[in-house]
């Protein structure tokens, strides 16, 4: 029914500070840069995808805990930019002289769904981002790894094929890993109510991974022992090859459905798509290629 993330939609305080901080990364401008309906907007290619950057016209919570309520309680705790070689990534983005970029470093085997080598970095606004390369050896990652392959392959220029991965904390895990896999119909390659080996979790713990083209979705129980960031992803579209089919889909589930209607993120550009809610409240759009 899905397949692929379509858009990433993330609020920042400073557009020129963040845009900045993307272009630097070898994300592109997609067309011209700027969303069709507004001057405080740029959208960048990554991969099959585009990361919007929207400047917020109220200010966004501090990084202080306590200082606001939590507006939406889910949160993508992080995103993963997919790349196929880390070691030609790094001294590529170490040249670029981002600030807060970290060291590579490998995963254990049983590190949430897949083995990695990630890198880290810090945006203007706090938020953690990751760059991943799937290192995984076991046989069953490797339909996760050629899906992934494929994505990158389609890549023309740039680093990054797309979203390795979305990372997000669930305050109903039991509803919202329904919402992915039978409203939303993705397939589910993982579940888990452990960490790796000698790590401890806290009771009621569980996570989760979805696939959606290339990129896995992961969920995990909130943690309880420090406060969700609520500020940061505002939106997730995935796309679909047949909207109507999604509609009927939807609709047999029970889901409240916002559309059809039309998404032009850049001028010239059309989609039919529609518009729906996690059960933790997190918007997400639908979207016809």
């Amino acid at each position: 029914m899905l397949d692929g993330i379509a858009h990433v939609e993330l609020a920042v305080r400073s557009l020129s500070d963040s845009r900045s901080l993307y272009e630097r990364l070898g994300l592109s401008p997609v067309g011209d840069g700027t969303a069709s309906d507004t001057d405080h907007a740029c959208l960048l290619e990554v991969g099959p995808s585009i990361l919007e950057l929207r400047q917020e016209t109220v200010p966004l919570p501090s990084q202080d805990a306590g200082e606001r309520e939590p507006v939406q309680p889910p949160v993508v705790d992080h995103f993963a930019l997919l790349v196929e070689d880390m070691s030609t990534t790094y001294a590529a983005l170490k040249e670029r002289d981002i600030p807060t970029l970290g060291e590579p470093a490998e995963t254990a085997i049983g590190h949430r769904n897949m083995q990695r080598s990630l890198l880290a970095f810090k945006d203007p606004d706090g938020l953690h981002v990751q760059i991943s390369e799937t290192i995984d050896p076991r046989p069953q990652a490797e339909e996760r790894k050629a899906a992934k392959r494929r994505m990158a392959e389609a890549v023309v220029d740039g680093l990054f094929g797309g979203f390795d991965h979305i990372s997000t904390y669930c305050r109903n895990f039991g509803s919202t890993r329904a919402f992915f896999g039978k409203a939303l119909g993705m397939e589910e390659f993982f579940h888990s109510t452990t960490r790796e080996a000698g790590t401890t979790v806290a009771q009621g713990f569980a996570q989760a991974a979805f696939a959606v083209g290339g990129t896995d979705i992961e969920l995990a129980t909130a943690p309880h022992d420090e406060p969700l960031q609520t500020r940061v992803i505002k939106q997730l579209s995935f796309w679909t090859a047949n909207l109507d089919g999604c509609i009927q889909h939807l609709e047999s589930e029970g889901v409240d459905i916002d559309g059809p209607g039309e998404w032009s993120p850049v001028d010239g550009t059309r989609h039919s798509a529609l518009a729906i809610r996690s059960p933790d409240g997190l918007d997400i759009r639908i979207v016809e290629h």
